[in-house]
């Protein structure tokens, strides 16, 4: 689950719950992939006790399986929009690393939803246009994309950029 927090008019920001079931799921596949594999491969041989070497094997592929997903699974994305000056997306990890990316907004094409179908779903995206340097084509970068945010959320994030994004715009259409 996650939960939305405005400061203001000009960021948005989303928390995202963690998920221990996931973590220990991600733990006991892990830790029976490797059980079997030292059973059927006959690994543990020569390296001392099977015992010993279960035990070890197991609590190693534990403590990467919590890194890998501690490191890959994001605690918070935010999106700030500065009129005259562009949007700057935030994603932080649960392990604290940062991630910062900054679109200038004489780059930015437009912010607009899109849909897409997914596995028979209807999924609705908040995604930025812009363009690497004013000669290029245009990209698209989806915005909370891992958060599966509802449609009404999506709307208010989408008005409130297009409100602030407004004031700067010379060649767009309101």
């Amino acid at each position: 689950m996650y939960q939305v927090h405005w400061s203001k008019d000009y960021e948005v920001k989303v928390f995202y719950s963690f998920q221990f079931a996931r973590l220990l799921m991600i733990i006991g596949l892990s830790n029976l992939f490797v059980s079997w594999s030292l059973s059927k491969f006959d690994l543990a041989s020569g390296l001392g006790s099977h015992t010993e070497v279960v035990l070890v094997s197991h609590i190693g592929v534990s403590l990467l399986a919590c890194v890998f997903m501690l490191h890959n699974e994001n605690k918070s994305e935010s999106l700030l929009v500065i009129p005259s000056v562009g949007i700057n997306l935030t994603q932080v990890n649960r392990l604290g690393q940062v991630q910062t990316e900054f679109f200038p907004r004489k780059l930015i094409e437009d912010v607009v939803l899109v849909e897409a179908i997914v596995m028979q779903k209807l999924i609705t995206y908040l995604v930025i246009l812009y363009h690497d340097s004013p000669a290029s084509d245009m990209n698209i970068r989806p915005i909370f994309l891992k958060s599966r945010l509802k449609i009404e959320e999506l709307k208010s994030i989408y008005q409130k950029v297009q409100r602030n994004l407004k004031f700067t715009s010379s060649g767009k259409k309101s």
